[in-house]
């Protein structure tokens, strides 16, 4: 069987997550967010362009996500089915650990979905499939989102609060597994570390790294 692996799944990625010490108002805008904020690109590994630009930052009230779709963005949300419509998905592994290929407890599967017109921006959680234990589930509630639309694409913000997420301690551990994965029917997939039919989703080991600085 044919696979096309992506060329950058061969690879171990990590990058920095600048300190916030002014955290942003979650309103969707970006207007805060700085260049020095911004994650590489990995897309050109691949010979492909993003169609979206996304940002990272921590404090020790947690990780913020920030990104700008610029294209013609479709927008199409399936609340019911989250998974399969247009929005961001993230995965966070507060311990690192890289040569496993099971989820511990403190892995993370976290959604959110873009609002448009009268529908709002919505954040959840799920369980990781094949986990050898499972984080503490968190409400909707417990994360912030919103998104601004334009005519052509969108801005999101996002805050995952420390308490959202299982073993995060800046002190102790500064260095996260993470990886992404933002999807749009006009516009692809755009993601960091890898991507399908390789087990991203449940493997923690194909995600990257992140090193928390200040």
């Amino acid at each position: 069987m044919d696979l096309e692996l992506p060329g950058r799944s061969f690879f171990k990625f990590a990058s920095p997550c600048p300190f916030m010490v002014d955290p942003p108002v979650i309103d969707g805008s970006i207007a805060e967010w700085t260049h020095a904020h911004r994650m590489p690109d990995l897309c050109g590994i691949d010979g492909k362009e993003p169609f979206a630009e996304f940002y990272m930052a921590w404090n020790e009230d947690g990780l913020y996500f920030a990104f700008d779709v610029l294209g013609d963005a479709a927008v199409v949300v399936e609340s019911k089915r989250p998974l399969r419509g247009d929005g961001l998905q993230l995965w966070v592994d507060t311990r690192d650990v890289r040569d496993a290929h099971r989820a511990s407890r403190f892995c993370h599967h976290f959604y959110f979905l873009p609002g448009k017109g009268k529908r709002r921006a919505v954040g959840g959680q799920i369980r990781l499939r094949r986990a050898g234990a499972h984080s503490r589930m968190n409400e909707s509630r417990d994360l912030s989102v919103a998104t601004k639309s334009r005519w052509k694409g969108y801005t999101m913000e996002i805050h995952i609060p420390a308490h959202a997420l299982t073993g995060f301690d800046p002190e102790e551990n500064s260095r996260l597994g993470f990886t992404y994965l933002l999807r749009d029917r006009k516009l692809g997939r755009q993601f960091w570390s890898a991507d399908e039919p390789l087990p991203v989703a449940y493997d923690p080991s194909l995600w990257g790294t992140v090193v928390l600085a200040k």
